[in-house]
C-alpha cells in the first residue's frame, strides 16, 4: 500500500533556541522530503515552561526541510508532575496521552499511518490507532525500554495487537522488545540510526584545527553526550588523566563536570557545529553503559574517527573490529589502555579510521528512511 501520510507521536522535536531529538527531525524530514505529508504530535509541558523559564512554542507550526518540504508540527500543553506515581503509574505521561489523543482528534489529522518513537508513544498511537482504524508501527530506540514503568502493563498488552510492525536500532533492542512480551521476532525490523553524511563527513584536520585555534601536534579525544553516569564522562576523564598528554572535547552538559588538565571545550554546541569538533579530534571515546544505538558514535563514524566504546551487545550493529576498540565501560584503566593504545598507534589509528567512513557509507539518514518507509508500506495492510 502506498502510504500519503504519516503522523509520529515523538517525545520531543528540536529548534534553533532548543536542539535536543535532532535525530528525531532528520528521520522525519528525510521521509518528508520523499513526498510523503508528514505530522508531528510534540506535547510540552507547561510545568516545565514556568519552572525553566523556557518560551512557549506555538501549539501548532511548521517546520521546513533543507529541500523545503513542508512538517506540520502539533505542540499542545500538557501539566508535568516530575516522577510522581500513583498506583506504580506516571501521573505525567497519562497528561501526556490526553494531550496527544485530544489533538489527534481536535486538528482533525487525516494520517494513513502512525508512528510512535519508543514504546511509550506507541502505545499511545495504538490506543488512537484502535479508535481510528490506522495502522501503527512503534520505534524502539531507548537505552532502556520503561513502557511498564510509565503505563500499566495490562493496557499497554491490550493495545498490542493494533501494533503492525516494530523498527529497532539495534538487535538488542530487539532482543529487549521480545523479552517484555512487547512483540515478536518476526515483526520487527532493525534498522540503526544514521546520519546527515551532508553535514558530518570526514574534513581536512590541520585546517579545522587551525579554524577551532587548536595546535597541530596534539592528540585529541572527543566525548559527546549527556554528562552522567551512564555516558561515562567522569570515567573518560579520568582515563585520560592516567594516560597523560592528552587534550579534550567534552560535547554536552549535566551534572557530572570534567575537570582535568588539557580540556579545549567543555558544553553544549549547536548540532551544525558538532561536525568541526569531531573533525578537530583522533580519537571519539564513549565509555557508555547502556544505550538503543548511539546517535553520537554514528556521527564520530561519519567523520572518520577511530571509536572507543562499549564492548555490550547494544553496540554490535555498528561497532566493528574494522572501526573500533571495544571495552569494559567501567573499567577506566582499559578506557585508558585503549586510548594509549590508539595514541601510540598512528597506524592503527588510520586503519579504524578507514573503517569508521566505510561502515558510515550505510548509515546514512536518507537510506535510512527509505529503509523506514519501506518497512512501513510493506507491512501496512
Amino acid at each position: 500500500m502506498k502510504v500519503n501520510h504519516i503522523c509520529f507521536i515523538v517525545e520531543g522535536y528540536p529548534t534553533s533556541k532548543q536542539p535536543g531529538f535532532t535525530f528525531v527531525r532528520e528521520l522525519i524530514a528525510s521521509i518528508a522530503d520523499k513526498g510523503i505529508k508528514c505530522s508531528v504530535i510534540v506535547p510540552q509541558s507547561i510545568t516545565k515552561s514556568i519552572v525553566r523559564k523556557r518560551d512557549r512554542r506555538p501549539s501548532h507550526w511548521v517546520d521546513t526541510t533543507e529541500n523545503n518540504n513542508k512538517i506540520d508540527v502539533y505542540q499542545p500543553t500538557f501539566i508535568s508532575f516530575s516522577n510522581y506515581k500513583i498506583k506504580n503509574y506516571s501521573i505525567t505521561y497519562e497528561f501526556w496521552k490526553r494531550s496527544i489523543i485530544k489533538t489527534f482528534k481536535k486538528e482533525n489529522i487525516e494520517a494513513d499511518v502512525l508512528y510512535g518513537h519508543f514504546w511509550h508513544s506507541g502505545h499511545v498511537g495504538s490506543i488512537i490507532g484502535k479508535e481510528k482504524n490506522l495502522p501503527v508501527f512503534v520505534a524502539t530506540g531507548e537505552d532502556t525500554i520503561r513502557v511498564y514503568d510509565i503505563f500499566k502493563k495490562s493496557a499497554v498488552q491490550k493495545y498490542l495487537p493494533f501494533i503492525k510492525g516494530v523498527i529497532s536500532v539495534s538487535t538488542e533492542n530487539m532482543e529487549e522488545s521480545v523479552a517484555l512480551d512487547l512483540t515478536t521476532r518476526d515483526k520487527v525490523k532493525v534498522i540503526p540510526n544514521a546520519i546527515d553524511a551532508k553535514k558530518f563527513h570526514h574534513k581536512d584536520k590541520s585546517a579545522i584545527r587551525r579554524k577551532l585555534g587548536f595546535a597541530e601536534d596534539d592528540f585529541i579525544v572527543a566525548f559527546t553526550g549527556s554528562f552522567d553516569e551512564r555516558k561515562g564522562v567522569l570515567r573518560l576523564a579520568e582515563a585520560v588523566k592516567q594516560v597523560g598528554d592528552v587534550k579534550t572535547i567534552f560535547i554536552g552538559s549535566g551534572e557530572l563536570q570534567p575537570n582535568i588538565d588539557g580540556i579545549l571545550f567543555s558544553g553544549r554546541l549547536p548540532h551544525k557545529d558538532i561536525p568541526d569538533y569531531l573533525n578537530a579530534a583522533d580519537v571519539f571515546v564513549l565509555p557508555t553503559l547502556s544505550e538503543g544505538c548511539s546517535n553520537a558514535i554514528v556521527e564520530a563514524m561519519g567523520c572518520g574517527l577511530p571509536i572507543i566504546s562499549s564492548e555490550l551487545a547494544f553496540n554490535d550493529d555498528i561497532l566493528t573490529e574494522e572501526n573500533s576498540l571495544r571495552v569494559n565501560s567501567l573499567d577506566v584503566e582499559a578506557i585508558a589502555d585503549a586510548i594509549r593504545e590508539l595514541k601510540n598507534n598512528p597506524v592503527k589509528r588510520k586503519e579504524l579510521a578507514r573503517g569508521s567512513l566505510e561502515s558510515a557509507k550505510n548509515l546514512n539518514i536518507e537510506v535510512r528512511g527509505q529503509r523506514v518507509l519501506d518497512y512501513i508500506e510493506k507491512n501496512v495492510n
